[in-house]
């Protein structure tokens, strides 16, 4: 079998001395005499490189000055095998050795033998003395290298000068190492490295290649990755009492999986507001599928994720099912549940939470209002901007007379556009007309933040998935709790700044005492009456977000109390310590299970886990998309003209006369 193709062309042999047979430096007489074999470290464990134990490709140097060819800079694999006595867990283990000592010298090979048991190495060019034997150590994987003749007598263009043919399997281990330290290397850049580094070219596809059989190595096999999830799921549970880990199979194939850790169940019912976003992304890898996750707010706004699920695609059985189970974790306690128009989870959150507790995420209902408008015959930018900020004014009314009003003006600006609006459902996302509390959250943005957040670990195996959120998410809830020590007030950063920007806005407010606790208040434009007892404002901003509106910082600087003492305690320090009391302990893997010969896992402990197979799917045509596609609201940097200084243009394309 040959490492790699026949590339080579002409053979021109020179004359040199006849090549003395080299067991590692070891004069023949030791080794006729039965002396004892020196001692190599295993391919396993890090080694110091000895110059006189290099053997890989002797005279390659000199053969390159001889031939005005330039040694490539490949060091790390001249240790692949340091000499007779080296030894390797397996066959697979040699034969990765001679491939990064071939195209670190830059020759072919090729088998004489090629057994689990038996290995003959020999280069490719006709009567090269160079030669390397393995043999199994007492009958078990483990090979011991015995000949290591690592001399050539040929010139450099015998090995140089023809394209090489690489494997996917055994050039998965070239990159391997850069791989774990960049995942992010790219195919583009592994073509580089490999010419650049070993003057061998690449294609895209084989670049390609190269990067998935490196990600094997590094995080296992997709399909491998499935047969670990019950034990995983049951590890889970055992050591976060309190933890959810469920899956569901079909006919021994992977199906419906659904994680809440302990920590976030506790963190959610001591203290989070019940508003949760919910949403899904794509995952990639040969058997796709989708991540649904469930995200609420701490007390300071931030990220909490509560719950997640890899399902097979994102309908109303997926969405059901991980709806039910998030039900099942709330133990009662009624929730809000924000989300885009999917029809699975419309479906699914009326018949579980009630249709009175399902917002709408107010961007994806803007989004489809400007798709809608794109369609109307309506010209000119100034139209669309128009027709958009009176959507707003109708989404963020929170009075009903308000609503009214921004509705009345769309009507008069468009009919189509009005009658949009009210067959699309504002009673789940305009905020008048919600009856359920939704504490000011409008949109999915923070389930969107969770999905980017997660942007990397989508590509990984389910396994992995699963793992490095686990690292990743108590990472961040760390991040979190120790920055309340950093809180300078009673409630957090974000909400001292509404708090703050609300006192402002109530300076130029004039407040009149009334009877029972009630006020007055003048705008310069409206009254307004404040019910302190009742915690009440008719503007209806206290109430729907729990802090104090301009309105009432008004009333509250008057009385000269505390504007701390009138904000709702889901915003403060106390219950964002509660939120972030609880404990999570780490998962450890050096007692990873082992497969038995029936596909089953059992574990140290004699549990015995069942067989569980990839999902059954089948793969779409081309390449995955690795980008999301981008809202025509997101916020994108503007280009500036280094020529003029404006913006929304670059050098190249400026018109503008120069001063």
């Amino acid at each position: 079998m040959m490492a790699f193709g026949n590339m080579f062309g002409g053979r021109s042999k020179v004359e040199s001395p006849g090549v003395e047979a080299i067991e590692a430096n070891i004069p023949n007489t030791q080794l006729a005499l039965g002396g004892p074999h020196p001692t190599f470290p295993s391919s396993n464990a890090s080694c110091d490189a000895n110059p006189n134990t290099m053997m890989l490709s002797r005279g390659f140097a000199s053969r390159c000055a001889d031939s005005e060819y330039t040694p490539l800079e490949s060091n790390r694999f001249r240790e692949a095998i340091l000499g007779s006595g080296h030894t390797f867990k397996n066959a697979d283990e040699f034969r990765n050795a001679i491939y990064q000592m071939s195209l670190a010298g830059r020759f072919q090979y090729k088998y004489n033998k090629n057994s689990p048991t038996h290995m003959s190495v020999k280069c490719s060019v006709e009567d090269c003395p160079w030669k390397i034997t393995a043999h199994a150590v007492e009958g078990n994987e483990i090979l011991r290298v015995y000949t290591y003749q690592v001399n050539h007598n040929h010139i450099a263009q015998d090995e140089c000068s023809s394209k090489v043919r690489v494997s996917s399997k055994r050039g998965a281990v070239v990159v391997e190492d850069v791989f774990r330290t960049t995942p992010e290397y790219l195919p583009r850049q592994i073509c580089k490295d490999f010419e650049r580094d070993h003057g061998v070219q690449l294609t895209y596809n084989q670049a390609w290649h190269l990067k998935e059989k490196a990600k094997e190595r590094v995080y296992g096999s997709p399909r491998a990755s499935y047969a670990y999830l019950p034990w995983l799921c049951h590890r889970l549970r055992e050591i976060n009492p309190g933890t959810i880990a469920e899956y569901t199979s079909h006919e021994g194939h992977f199906k419906q999986l659904f994680i809440a850790h302990a920590f976030s169940i506790q963190g959610f019912t001591m203290g989070c507001r019940p508003v949760l976003a919910i949403d899904s992304c794509h995952l990639s890898g040969p058997y796709k599928g989708a991540l649904l996750s469930a995200i609420a707010y701490d007390a300071d706004d931030g990220m909490f994720p509560l719950a997640l699920g890899v399902v097979g695609s994102e309908n109303y059985e997926d969405w059901y099912w991980f709806l039910e189970k998030l039900k099942g974790i709330l133990d009662g306690q009624e929730v809000i549940i924000i989300s885009d128009r999917h029809q699975g989870i419309l479906r699914s959150v009326s018949e579980l939470f009630g249709v009175e507790n399902h917002a709408y995420c107010y961007r994806h209902v803007k989004e489809n209002f400007s798709s809608f408008f794109n369609r109307q015959n309506i010209r000119g930018k100034k139209g669309k901007e128009d027709a958009l900020l009176l959507l707003d004014n109708i989404a963020y009314a929170r009075l009903d007379i308000d609503y009214n009003e921004a509705f009345e003006k769309l009507v008069r600006f468009n009919g189509d556009l009005a009658r949009w609006v009210a067959e699309n459902s504002p009673e789940h996302w305009a905020m008048s007309k919600f009856l359920k509390k939704r504490w000011d959250k409008m949109t999915t943005n923070i389930a969107e933040s969770f999905n980017a957040w997660l942007r990397e670990e989508r590509h990984q195996t389910i396994y992995t998935l699963l793992m490095m959120h686990m690292d990743k998410l108590v990472a961040m809830l760390d991040t979190h709790m120790r920055g309340t020590d950093k809180w300078k007030s009673v409630v957090g950063p974000k909400t001292e700044e509404n708090l703050m920007s609300n006192i402002t806005r109530s300076a130029p407010i004039t407040v009149m005492p009334y009877l029972g606790g009630t006020f007055k208040v003048f705008t310069g434009e409206v009254y307004l009456v404040v019910d302190m007892q009742q915690h009440k404002c008719t503007c209806l901003t206290w109430q729907m977000s729990g802090l104090p509106c301009p309105h009432v910082c008004a009333v509250i600087r008057t009385l000269r109390h505390d504007v701390y003492d009138y904000i709702d305690p889901c915003f403060k320090v106390s219950t964002q310590q509660l939120i972030y009391s609880g404990q999570f302990q780490p998962l450890p893997t050096h007692n990873m299970p082992k497969v038995c010969e029936a596909g089953t896992l059992q574990d140290g402990q004699g549990n015995v886990f069942p067989s569980l197979q990839p999902p059954q799917v089948r793969r779409p045509p081309g390449r995955p998309r690795q980008k999301r596609i981008e809202s025509q609201f997101s916020h994108k940097r503007a280009i500036h003209c280094s020529r003029c200084n404006g913006i929304g243009h670059n050098r190249s394309k400026c018109n503008n006369p120069l001063p």
